[in-house]
């Protein structure tokens, strides 16, 4: 064997100590590694690089630097299987030095010493309280839905222009804002194209240009918001100058033989609905398991006793940080226009990413931890580990990318990776099959939503009168698409009937 574990031992919290010694034919390979290594680098008179002798090398650079440089190859090259064979997880780089005398044709002792991940002092796991959404599809759902496709593919036709303008049509506006009779920062715009009622515009505004005709102008008055960008106007009156320049309506297509075709080759309405109705359906179990699932991790999550490692907070606040700027690059947003857009600064944003890393490793150490007290229970037997590659492979459309999956699934990290993902679904599932689950009605839920939205509007109030708009909000930073997101929305339902399957 190419090397010795010659103890293992806890020396401190988190802090691991493990005696290895390097075989004497390993160290060999490695010492004429080293030699071949100083060859390439080496500038000596005489020799061109790559053809020093080893004797001219141990001349020049001394024989105890060719063992030292020996030493480091092989245990670098090692390492990573010690750490598996020892079952431990680092957290960061480990401290290595030499056990005694190196000396050639012997073995070689190491003593390395390793900062790992630590476990989490748990609370009871089972009988945690959720609440569980109700995944019960209404008719009234499957009906809007089937509304919300005749709007996404409604025509929009110029009306008369004896008519006057409505709720949800399309209209074309000049606008100029002044406050004390001065313009400010955004307040003038040209043909500006809003959906009346969308509520994009401030409220006045948009309750004014009901009933408006084209070529009509108006003037309405309206109070600013106390969180608007500009404080020497927030709160302020202001007066908008209004001109119509276009009215369009939209025109339903009718739900005919085309229509249905359109959406994926239905042939009668009631099969559109069964499609919707079992997507609805899917999508509402799914939203269920991810309620109670997210009320159990926040549970363990707060009720865990565990010390985090800030070098694991400050790995994870590095990768939040660069997968948000990757998201922002690939909205082509830059940084100093997200800032603007949400009136917010970096700091805040920041700081909201650290806080959002450490619940992340907590998440991580708590899972861990569950892990191993739960292991007989979690274990995946061969059959749901050859499951949960099925599943994992019929996500996959493309016969190329589903041939690489399988290639992966094949290799030492692919099987390690289906065995963990596997094994972390068996204990999500024992979680909420042990959870005391609050079954929630429909009207929970408007209820819910109701107190939610008046509490978001006291606590937007509260902070424009305290002038705390400079920092980032923690739903910001969760998920860039927001209400006021400038990118795209997650694919709702009628997506999915428009999927390449359908069309």
């Amino acid at each position: 064997m190419s090397y010795n574990i010659k103890s293992q031992e806890i020396v401190d919290k988190n802090k691991v100590e493990l005696k290895v010694e390097v075989s004497s034919g390993y160290f060999g390979k490695s010492l004429n590694s080293a030699y071949k290594a100083i060859s390439q680098k080496a500038k000596i008179p005489g020799f061109r690089k790559g053809k020093v002798p080893y004797q001219i090398i141990d001349i020049n650079y001394g024989k105890d630097y060719v063992l030292s440089e020996a030493a480091n190859i092989a245990i670098s090259e090692l390492y990573p299987q010690i750490i598996q064979d020892c079952d431990l997880k680092p957290i960061d780089y480990p401290k290595i030095d030499i056990d005694g005398e190196i000396i050639q044709d012997k073995p070689v002792g190491f003593d390395i010493k390793i900062d790992i991940e630590p476990d989490a002092v748990l609370p009871k796991y089972t009988g945690i309280a959720a609440e569980g959404y109700p995944t019960e599809v209404t008719s009234e759902e499957i009906d809007k839905q089937v509304e919300n496709l005749r709007n996404r593919f409604a025509s929009l036709e110029p009306i008369n222009e004896s008519d006057a303008s409505k709720d949800l049509d399309i209209i074309t506006i000049d606008f100029t804002g002044t406050v004390e009779g001065k313009e400010f920062e955004g307040s003038k715009q040209t043909d500006y194209v809003l959906e009346i009622g969308s509520g994009v515009l401030l409220k006045d505004i948009e309750k004014a240009l009901v009933g408006m005709k084209k070529g009509e102008e108006k003037t309405v008055s309206t109070k600013l918001p106390k969180e608007v960008k500009d404080k020497n106007i927030a709160g302020k009156k202001a007066e908008f100058k209004l001109t119509v320049k276009e009215i369009k309506r939209k025109s339903l297509p009718e739900i005919d033989a085309e229509f249905l075709k359109n959406m994926g080759d239905f042939e009668t309405l009631d099969d559109l609905k069964k499609f919707i109705m079992e997507n609805l359906g899917e999508q509402k179990k799914n939203a269920r398991k991810n309620k109670i699932f997210s009320d159990i991790v926040n549970y363990l999550v707060e009720n865990s006793k565990l010390d985090v490692p800030q070098i694991m907070i400050d790995n994870e606040t590095k990768e939040l940080t660069d997968d948000f700027e990757q998201m922002l690059k690939k909205q082509n947003i830059d940084k100093e226009q997200y800032v603007k857009y949400f009136n917010v600064t970096e700091e805040g944003i920041t700081e909201d990413l650290k806080k959002k890393a450490e619940f992340n490793v907590r998440e991580y150490l708590v899972f861990n931890t569950l892990e191993k007290e739960l292991k007989d229970k979690v274990e995946p037997s061969e059959e749901e580990i050859e499951l949960e590659k099925k599943n994992l492979l019929d996500t996959t459309k493309k016969e190329e990318e589903r041939k690489r999956l399988e290639d992966y699934f094949k290799t030492p990290a692919g099987e390690k990776n289906i065995l963990e993902s596997a094994k972390r679904k068996k204990l999500v599932d024992f979680l909420i099959e042990n959870a005391k689950i609050k079954e929630l009605s429909i009207e929970d839920l408007e209820k819910a939503s109701l107190k939610s939205s008046k509490s978001k509007k006291e606590e937007k109030d509260d902070k424009s009168e305290k002038d705390n708009k400079n920092n980032s909000t923690k739903d910001d930073i969760d998920e860039i698409s927001t209400n006021k997101k400038p990118v795209a929305d997650e694919k709702p339902i009628i997506d999915e009937i428009l999927s390449e399957d359908n069309k």
